[in-house]
This record gives C-alpha cells, structure tokens and sequence, in this order.
C-alpha cells in the first residue's frame, strides 16, 4: 500500500523541480499546451537526480521522456481541478507549514537549543522553589517590587536561613504552604529533566550546583530562586515492583512502630534470599500490585515521590532492592526491574526536535529571525500611539466580551515595516478575534503583553507570505509537493485504486493475458534436509515406508530429532524448478530420491505427484495481476494524455542540452 507521505518524499527525492518559474523565458526546452519548462530548468532538475549515475545523451533522453509524463499528468489534475479541493488545500497547507519552520527558526540556535535539551536530559535534578509572583509585563513599579522582595528572601537564604521554612513563609505557589488537608511540599518540586519546568526555570536550575541557591530568574509566573538539592543521571522509563506496609500520621505509636518492624523484617527476608513477588503477594498493603507480585506501571522519576526516586537511582542491576523507605504512605521496598536510560542523540533527535518546537524555547530561535527581519525590513514603532488602548480595554476581556467598538475612533500607526502601516485598527481585531476567557490581571501588563505578540506575528507572518518570492529553493520545494500532491491522487484515481477496485476489468485483464500466467512443469513433494550422513540409509528407508503409508512424516522427524540435534527439517509445498536449488540436481519422477549432497547440507526428495503446465488462477496470484494492471492501466493514460495534450519539444535548445552531456 503506497502511503501520500512515501510517496511525496520519494518523488521529491527522485524527480522534478519547479514548472511554473520564469514561464515567460522564450527559451522553452518542453512546451504542454501553455505550460513551459526552459532549458535551464530540466538541466537543474536533470543534474539534481544524477550525481551518482553516469551521464550521456541516451540518459537524457530517458529522463525527458519521465519528465514529460510526470508534466502531461500534473496538467491534467489541474485540469480535472484537483487543486481547489479543500482536501488538497489543507494538505498543502500542512507540507507549507513544515517547509516554512526553517526560514522562521534560526537554524543555529534552534540545534544549539537541541543539543543543549539532550545534554540536561541526561540528568534529573531536584529542586525547590521560592516564587514572588507577577505578571509578565506588569508595570515597572509592580516589577521592581517582587524583585526587590526575592532579593530579600534570597539574601536570607544564603544568610543560612532554612530555605523550606522561607518558602512555607513567602512562596506565592501555593502548593508550598500546602492545606489542612494536604500538606505542603515547602518548596519542593521533586525530580525533574528537561521539558518538565519553564524553560528559564530549568536552565537556572542546570546552571546552580547542587547545594547551592541560584540566582534570581524570571518565568512568566514571576521571580524565583532555586534550591537544588540533588543531581542524578537520567533513568529514563523504571519498571519495578514494590511491597508497602501501610503507616500515615494518623497512626498511634505502636500502629507506626509496628510498621517499621513488619517492613524490616521482610527487608530481612530479601536479604536471606526468599522471593521478592511471594512475599508482595503475602505481606503489601498495595493490594492492586500484591497479585502482581508487587510490580508496578512503568514510570519516570518526576512522576514518583522523591525519596524512592533517590534509592532507584543507587541501584544498577535487575533484581536488587531498596532498603526500606518512609514516604507519607507507609514504608516500602523496590524491587527494580529495569530502567531504559538515555537513548543516543542520533536517535532523539528527531523527538528532541518536535519537542523543541512546542516548547516556549522556539520562541528563542524565532526571536533572533524577528529582530533580524526587524533590521532588514526598516521596523518603526510609534509607542505613543498604543497608550489610547490601556483606556479603552478595561477588563471585560478577561471573560472574552470586550467591545471592539470602544475602538473604533482609533486609526493611528502603531508600527510600520516593509513599506506596510499596522495601525491601532488592526491592533483592535488582533485583541478582539483573540480575547480568551483568562485569570485577570493589570490591564497596561496585558496590552504591552498582546502588542508584542501583535507585532512578533505580524513580522512572522509577513515573511512568510513572502517565502516564495525571496527564496528560490522555497518556492522551487514549495511547487514540488504542490505538484506531488496532485500526482499521487491523480494516480491514485486513474491507476492504483481503479486496478484494485475495478473488478470486471482485473478479470478482462487477466484473460487477455493468460499465458502470461503459467506455471511451469511442477512437483508435489516433501523436501527433507539434515546434516549427518550417517543416517542417511536409515532415513532414507524410514522415508519410503512412511511414502507406501500415506505420508506421515511428523513420526520421522520425532523419531530422529529425539536423538540428538539432528535438526532434520521437512518441508511439503507444488514447487516449480526455481523454488529451491537442489530441484536441478535430481530427474523429475515419482517416488524417493537418493541421497543428494548439496551446499554442505543432504537432502532426500519424494516426488509424490509431477505436475503437468496450467494456468495459475486469478485468486491465487491477484496481487501480481493487480501490479500488472495497474502499469497497463498506466500505460494506457499515458498515451491518452499524450494525444489530449500538444507537446512541443524545442529542438534547438534540445541539441544544446544533450551537448553538454556528450
């Protein structure tokens, strides 16, 4: 089954360049209709698909005529218009968007940030936090508040001030303090790898040493500093298994001090060598993984409680265990099974990649193309000109109903680039066709928040309204899965689907061309093959007896096989000549062949029938004749296309074409 993906890629890596560039050059090598394709453009495309094969007049020749095929079907869709289909559109869309990623990434940063994520991802880091929230763009005043109050909290901090306590006291996250019901987690925000916090928040975190507080960093929730408390490599994805004895705080005395004696003493047991699973099923409070043996889903470590985590990473092998470990839900004891570690960058590169993309780091890469473009396309801003919007957005846009009629008096420039004005207009449509519902904050923060946006996405979606025209191998791409995409569903329509489901045709097909599907003369027999000769004459006597019975060859096979590692094989099937080697080396007669010594191996043959020459049957090989109607169907629409359609080849830019493959 040929997927659209498969076939788009091997096309573009086989065939064809842009038809459509200069079509006004007089110096047309091939002419469809009023299509053109110069000179210049067969002999890019032509030296594109050759480098590693040898060239000559004769290979050009055969590469027109593939050329000129590809076209007169490309001609067609677009005349049959299978490019206004929304499908089409869409998946254009689609190829267009991957296409463009590159010229609105700087491509250096975008592998530095690559790189530098798979470097981290080969760590887990645990850390605690200390957040002063605020927002984004709040005003400078707010601003300057929160960091003046995470600098006192910081100083404090490295004053030697417990830093759990510092966060219980002065953490706006929440989950700090915790509640009555659930206790706070101080600050901790347990084990953690690339991908998994803020990007800011996790290259602080990677540059501090464990120990040690950071510096003070900003994220989009507000200022905070770090604590990181630990650094182990990378496990990966863990599979273990685990036995609990249950224990909350809730516990009396002796309920708690009976729990530590159970969990040690069937630590004790581990430790004598009894099995881990049995004494899971016997003695776990986890009753769910008990009738497992005591194993668990696979996880990874920033989704397990720390303390475990930290006792997994000291073990290297299947099959050691923990010593007991105190969490909020009692005691346990892990088991591991294994852990998959870190694959090779060769490997990830491509999740690693995706994964950049999504992440706010690729506003990294996008960020150094912005202010580049800024540069080239002579980027004014009228600031003065966006103060009007922090009197007439007023919070209403929080719950997603802001009037844009509160603007409609504003029409001023707001910024200008590449000859074109965006103005206080636009601007408006941009804050209305995008008010969410959202958690309010300060309206000035929220509008200098959306102009930046405004004016990144203006920039970016210029440039690449702009892709085709200022760069040629774009637009040369661009044009091929355009045209990619036509040829596979024009195909698909014309050949591939039609022969598979175009039944009275196959069968009409099929007819016509019997006596292409003939089986030679055939044999019906048993091949056996061994490796010892001295147990050839048995063998073969066994084999003769079980022919006079009516074949029952499993009994031989025991029979020998049972002695020793004989590994004697037998294998019935109709073969024809060619279905295996030893074939040629005996005459073709009915009964048991001698001994045949062949390739290192020996080989009995009985020949219970010879077949005669017959017609293979439609149902036996439809996936042949399928193959072959759909070249013949091929075929056919080639030569149709080529009488609907007027191909003119120029001949003298044909002669200086093949000139310069002498």
């Amino acid at each position: 089954m040929i997927t659209k993906t498969f076939f788009l890629i091997a096309l573009i890596q086989f065939f064809f360049v842009n038809c459509y560039a200069n079509t006004n050059n007089s110096d047309y090598l091939i002419k469809i209709n009023d299509k053109k394709i110069t000179k210049d453009e067969f002999i890019r495309v032509y030296e594109k698909n050759n480098i590693d094969v040898q060239t000559g007049q004769k290979s050009v020749e055969d590469y027109m005529e593939l050329y000129i095929n590809f076209k007169l079907k490309v001609v067609e869709a677009l005349n049959l218009g299978l490019d206004t289909t929304v499908a089409f559109k869409q998946e254009l869309e689609k190829y267009r968007q991957q296409l463009a990623e590159p010229y609105l990434n700087d491509k250096k940063v975008t592998e530095k940030l690559i790189k530098e994520a798979y470097e981290r991802m080969k760590y887990e880091l645990r850390a605690s936090h200390i957040l002063i929230q605020v927002p984004e763009y709040a005003l400078p005043e707010d601003t300057l508040k929160a960091f003046n109050k995470i600098k006192k909290i910081r100083e404090k901090a490295i004053a030697g001030e417990p830093f759990e306590d510092l966060a219980v006291q002065y953490s706006d996250d929440p989950s700090a303090k915790g509640t009555p019901a659930s206790p706070g987690n101080k600050g901790d925000v347990r084990y953690f790898s690339a991908f998994n916090m803020a990007y800011p928040f996790e290259t602080m975190a990677y540059n501090t040493p464990v120990g040690e507080i950071s510096d003070i960093v900003r994220t989009s929730f507000g200022y905070h500093i770090i604590k990181v408390v630990d650094r182990i490599p990378a496990m990966g994805q863990i599979n273990a298994a685990h036995i609990m004895i249950a224990s909350t705080q809730n516990d009396d005395e002796n309920e708690a001090k009976n729990a530590e004696l159970k969990i040690n003493e069937i630590h004790q047991k581990l430790i004598e060598g009894e099995d881990f699973s049995k004494l899971a099923e016997q003695f776990s409070d986890d009753k769910g993984s008990a009738a497992r043996g005591g194993s668990i889903p696979p996880f990874t470590a920033n989704r397990m409680i720390p303390e475990i985590v930290k006792e997994l990473a000291n073990l290297d092998e299947s099959g050691q265990f923990t010593k007991p470990i105190k969490t909020n839900f009692g005691w346990h004891i892990f088991k591991l099974h294994d852990k998959s570690g870190i694959r090779e960058f060769e490997d990830m590169y491509p999740e690693i990649k995706a994964r950049v993309a999504r992440d706010i780091r690729s506003q990294i890469g996008q960020g150094v193309v912005i202010e580049r473009l800024k540069d080239e396309y002579d980027f004014k801003q009228y600031s003065e000109n966006l103060k009007p919007f922090y009197e007439v957005v007023d919070e209403s846009i929080f719950q997603a109903n802001w009037d844009i009629k509160n603007a409609e008096e504003l029409d001023k420039v707001l910024f200008s680039f590449a000859g074109n004005d965006y103005t206080q207009k636009n601007f408006a449509e941009y804050l209305y066709n995008n008010q969410v519902a959202r958690n309010p904050e300060s309206i000035h923060a929220f509008i200098k928040g959306r102009y930046t946006a405004f004016v990144n996405k203006s920039i970016i979606d210029y440039e690449n309204s702009v892709l085709k025209e200022k760069y040629p191998e774009f637009k040369h791409i661009y044009n091929e899965y355009h045209d990619g995409i036509l040829l596979f569903e024009i195909t698909d329509k014309k050949v591939w689907s039609k022969a598979m489901n175009d039944t009275t045709g196959l069968e009409k097909f099929y007819n016509n061309n019997i006596e292409n599907y003939k089986w030679d003369n055939r044999i019906n027999a048993v091949i056996f093959q061994f490796n010892d000769e001295d147990i050839s004459s048995s063998l073969r006597r066994d084999i003769r007896r079980a022919a006079r019975r009516g074949g029952d060859y499993d009994a031989i096979l025991e029979k020998y096989n049972a002695k020793s590692l004989l590994n004697i094989t037998a294998s019935k099937a109709l073969y024809e000549k060619h279905d295996h080697p030893v074939l040629k080396e005996i005459e073709w007669e009915e009964g048991v062949s001698p001994v045949i010594e062949f390739d290192g191996s020996y080989f009995i043959i009985n020949i219970i029938e010879v077949l005669e020459p017959e017609y293979k049957r439609l149902e036996q090989i439809r996936g042949l004749v399928i193959a072959d109607y759909q070249s013949y169907l091929e075929k056919v629409w080639v030569e149709y296309l080529k009488d609907k359609y007027n191909v003119v080849i120029n001949d003298k830019a044909l002669v200086e074409v093949l000139e310069r493959y002498k």
